[in-house]
């Protein structure tokens, strides 16, 4: 049973109609240009097995942060912070995002201090290639939440994770 859940779900944001381009085919930074994209029910019925006090960090998109909550919620879990990766430099889009946020969740309650010490609500990591998060911030989830470890939507395996994903050999079947 898992006790920390790190997920990165690929959300399909609602775009206007008025959006030429975005919803169907390649465009220029368009997350369906590297995998499939996902509804939020899709998501919500995946229900990860986890110990009955366990913690949830979930990534969610900025202008859809409602769809993490839903998840989060859906999934057992209740949100009790959110924290920020600032990037440097600027993004893509009308805002020209540069930043990304991360849900972080707790079911059945504190033990102890639930969290540990977090040092802040904001990072400032660089940036990868697409929808690839830095390295520290998996040594910040080590820091303050108990294995054993699951990440879901993995692009990788990392030591002493379990990993599941359709982007990668080796992945766990969901719900062991």
């Amino acid at each position: 049973m898992y006790r920390t859940i790190v997920a990165d779900p690929p959300w399909r944001p609602a775009l206007h109609k008025n959006t030429v381009g975005r919803r169907e085919g390649p465009y220029r930074a368009g997350p369906q240009r590297y995998y499939r994209l996902m509804e939020v029910e899709e998501i919500c019925r995946l229900q990860p097995t986890c110990a009955s006090k366990a913690h949830l960090w979930l990534w969610c998109l900025n202008q859809h942060v409602d769809y993490g909550y839903r998840v989060a919620r859906a999934w057992g879990f209740e949100p009790q912070q959110m924290i920020t990766w600032v990037k440097r430099g600027f993004g893509t889009g009308q805002f020209q995002c540069n930043s990304e946020q991360v849900l972080v969740c707790r079911k059945g309650g504190p033990v102890d201090n639930a969290f540990g010490k977090t040092r802040g609500t904001w990072f400032q990591w660089a940036r990868g290639r697409h929808s690839e998060k830095p390295a520290e911030f998996f040594t910040l989830v080590e820091r303050v939440s108990a294995p054993p470890y699951l990440e879901m939507f993995a692009r990788n395996i990392r030591p002493g994770w379990a990993a599941w994903g359709d982007e990668i050999d080796g992945s766990i079947i969901l719900g062991d």
